[in-house]
């Protein structure tokens, strides 16, 4: 059925206004601002849960539509990508020794947080270890009152030149 030209034009200054009203709805949290202290838990949770391979936990804070993009250049990861490649690290032998988020920045979008920041950490793999420094981006949504981990983007970062 073809619609009218009023009924377009309504529904085009309909979007105008949800697309100028909806940015002005997310709050901000301010770099210097504290980010709320149980969803860093979860934050680091996450990754603890990764390297130790604990497919449980990561089951409780990965919402099956997940989306990783690990620091390696393979292809972006789903849920069961991601839960596979943290159970072949562990059953590998692989092991966390140290891991230090030295920056984190977030922007508050109602019940969804995207952080922003630096990450360091220490693993060991056949007696070996290594430091991997990067950049990440983290996507939280509050869901049913708990925080739920989405999406992940890291980047790993060249150590400087000696």
């Amino acid at each position: 059925m073809p619609i009218s030209t009023s009924t377009r034009f309504a529904g085009g200054r309909a979007l105008a206004v949800v697309l100028i009203v909806l940015p002005c709805l997310a709050v901000t949290v301010a770099a210097d601002t504290p980010i709320a202290p149980d969803l860093l838990a979860v934050r680091e949770g996450a990754w603890r849960a990764w390297f130790a391979g604990d497919a449980a936990a990561l089951d409780r804070v990965l919402p099956d539509d997940f989306i990783g993009i690990a620091w390696t250049d393979g292809p972006f990861a789903g849920k069961a990508e991601t839960l596979a490649a943290s159970k072949a690290f562990h059953d590998g032998g692989g092991r966390l020794v140290r891991l230090t988020f030295p920056e984190t920045r977030a922007h508050r979008f109602g019940d969804a947080v995207v952080l922003y920041g630096r990450f360091e950490i220490t693993l060991e793999t056949g007696g070996t270890a290594q430091t991997v420094r990067g950049r990440l981006t983290e996507t939280f949504v509050k869901r049913d009152g708990r925080w739920i981990h989405p999406a992940w983007h890291l980047d790993p970062v060249a150590p400087p030149p000696r």
